[in-house]
């Protein structure tokens, strides 16, 4: 059995027309789904399969792999809405989340 550890990831969930988007902004990430739980759910997945891929990965381009950010803009924005939202508690605005997702050792 590897070993794991929990990798704290900073996403983001909106209403996007008739359905939602959420995004890692810490690996830039996204999906979109029918409702808040199938992006949360989804998002998870995709996490966790591509930190299976970084960890499959050679170990030069590991450090690569786990800086791929979302844009400077876009990070700022989320955040600033999510924390707007937070203040005012207004439900239109993307709520924050953080995903715990579990890595393997070697990632």
């Amino acid at each position: 059995m590897r070993a794991e550890r929990t990798l704290p990831l900073r996403c983001y969930a909106y209403g996007s027309g008739d359905g939602w988007e959420a995004i890692c902004t810490d690996l830039d990430i996204a999906v979109d789904g029918a409702s808040l739980e199938d992006v949360k759910a989804s998002l998870a997945t995709c996490v966790e399969l591509y930190l299976e891929g970084v960890a499959e990965s050679p170990p030069e381009e590991r450090s690569r792999l786990l800086a791929r950010r979302s844009p400077w803009g876009v990070r700022a924005k989320l955040a600033s809405l999510a924390r707007l939202n937070g203040i005012l508690n207004l439900n239109s605005r993307p709520p924050g989340f953080v995903l715990q997702s579990r890595a393997p050792a070697n990632v």
